[in-house]
């Protein structure tokens, strides 16, 4: 196998990295928009279906427990909204296969092999799917302002005011669906990207990687210090030993690198590009000759 160019590694790698960010920058704009779709729904067609007099909502069993039930409320996030995030989360986590297998392609793998981790991602990517997806917050939060108003017979357009900005959120502050996603899915692509950079470079015997990204003003030290070197598999590991402001212990380094939504990757190379880029170092241990 001819050895690849370590520039057009690079190159690919950082086409992989503008494909996460944007994945990352585009699940908000996508959740703020489903926040306007929620919120209109709330005001329109919840909130008008309680009983209201003299622009108070009233106190009743009936609101309580239409509000209790919010069965069209349940429904609506489940088929509209988590219909749409679904498929955006779908669509960006297909973007990201396909430039990681680019980008391993240079190592030529077997058919077998791409198929084998890509179905091992594609469980990877349904299990977070069923998780982010099996979980009522949102609603549940929606469900307590209104009881609340209800009990406290609360002017209808207070309600609404109060309701816009929980769900839309404020220039200080996420969103319902902005927070919420933010908070479960908007690592989990770097995440993903890593899990299967470890798989490929597991199964094509690439025990040797660039620590790769720029800076920025939240760089930490731990990255700054990496930033552009080539490590040794095993020096890689070493690392889970250490501590840093910052590292998160929920993984292993090779998945969580820097910590704390930490955007810096490993590049997996081989051992004769290693030498290249770092002249004395030594066979990996992981190395199968």
């Amino acid at each position: 196998m001819a050895l690849p160019r370590v520039t057009d590694l690079k190159k690919i790698a950082r086409k992989r990295s503008s494909i996460l960010r944007a994945s990352e920058s585009g699940l908000i704009k996508k959740t703020t928009s489903q926040e306007r779709r929620l919120n209109s729904y709330v005001l329109n067609t919840l909130i008008p279906s309680l009983e209201i007099e003299g622009g108070r909502i009233k106190n009743t069993n009936a609101n309580l427990k239409k509000i209790n039930k919010a069965g069209g409320l349940k429904k609506f996030v489940k088929n509209v909204i988590n219909g749409q995030m679904y498929e955006y989360y779908l669509k960006e986590f297909s973007r990201i296969t396909g430039q990681t297998n680019r980008y391993f392609n240079q190592f030529e793998p077997t058919q077998a092999t791409t198929d084998r981790i890509n179905s091992r991602g594609i469980t990877t990517i349904n299990g977070f799917i069923d998780e982010i997806f099996d979980n009522n917050e949102v609603t549940k939060a929606i469900q307590s302002t209104l009881r609340a108003s209800i009990t406290s017979k609360q002017n209808v357009s207070d309600v609404k005011a109060l309701l816009t900005e929980q769900i839309k959120g404020t220039e200080e502050k996420l969103g319902s669906l902005s927070s919420y996603h933010y908070k479960n899915g908007y690592n989990e692509f770097q995440k993903y990207a890593r899990g299967l950079d470890e798989d490929f470079s597991t199964a094509l015997n690439l025990n040797y990687a660039i620590y790769a990204g720029g800076k920025i003003k939240t760089t930490r030290n731990f990255c700054d210090e990496r930033k552009g070197n080539v490590y040794t598999r095993e020096e890689i590991l070493s690392w889970n030993d250490l501590e840093w402001q910052g590292k998160d212990p929920s993984a292993s380094v090779i998945i969580n690198l820097g910590g704390y939504n930490c955007r810096h990757d490993l590049d997996w190379i081989s051992y004769a590009l290693a030498r290249r880029l770092r002249n004395d170092i030594e066979r990996s241990k992981f190395d199968k000759i």
